[in-house]
């Protein structure tokens, strides 16, 4: 019987380690704040992150991200995706987004308003990304000076899944 007991015990702690590592180590959810995301994304929707991806690549162009961003005392979560890589440079102009001189779709389904900060060229350093919220004209993101470029070390990991719609 104590033999029995033990064996449960020991298979209940091997499955809560085990959880434990998934969520530090793989995956986790976040819950979307806002609009910025819209229509990919909307107020109230949990998504879930793959952390490991990015332990094991770079994020690329037009990833949906989750953030982790500096808010006063703490940080909080965000989630955008990926316009900006490393070494390119970044602006936009007459309401298009350019990238090393060069019109790119980045998906939105309107014209950008406000180019803020990408009024003027911006190059990314070796470690930096330029982050935007596919509701263009309602984010705050990399053309905000309280933003700005997005270090590596800031992404929480790739959106791959919806859980729950808001």
């Amino acid at each position: 019987m104590i033999h029995r007991i033990s064996v449960w015990a020991g298979e209940v702690i091997g499955l809560i380690i085990l959880a434990f590592l998934i969520v530090q180590f793989a995956f986790q959810t976040v819950t979307v704040h806002g609009e910025s995301m819209s229509p990919a994304y909307g107020d109230g929707d949990i998504l879930l992150v793959n952390k490991l991806d990015y332990r094991l690549h770079d994020p690329k162009r037009l990833d949906p991200v989750a953030l982790e961003l500096p808010n006063g005392s703490g940080s909080h979560y965000t989630v955008k995706k990926v316009i900006g890589c490393p070494g390119e440079t970044i602006q936009i102009n007459d309401g298009k987004v350019y990238i090393n001189g060069q019109e790119t779709d980045c998906g939105f389904e309107e014209e950008i308003l406000s180019a803020g900060l990408a009024s003027y060229e911006i190059t990314l350093g070796e470690d930096e990304y330029f982050i935007m919220g596919q509701n263009c004209n309602n984010s705050e993101d990399s053309r905000v000076a309280n933003i700005g470029n997005i270090k590596r070390d800031q992404f929480v990991g790739k959106i791959i899944a919806v859980i729950r719609k808001g």
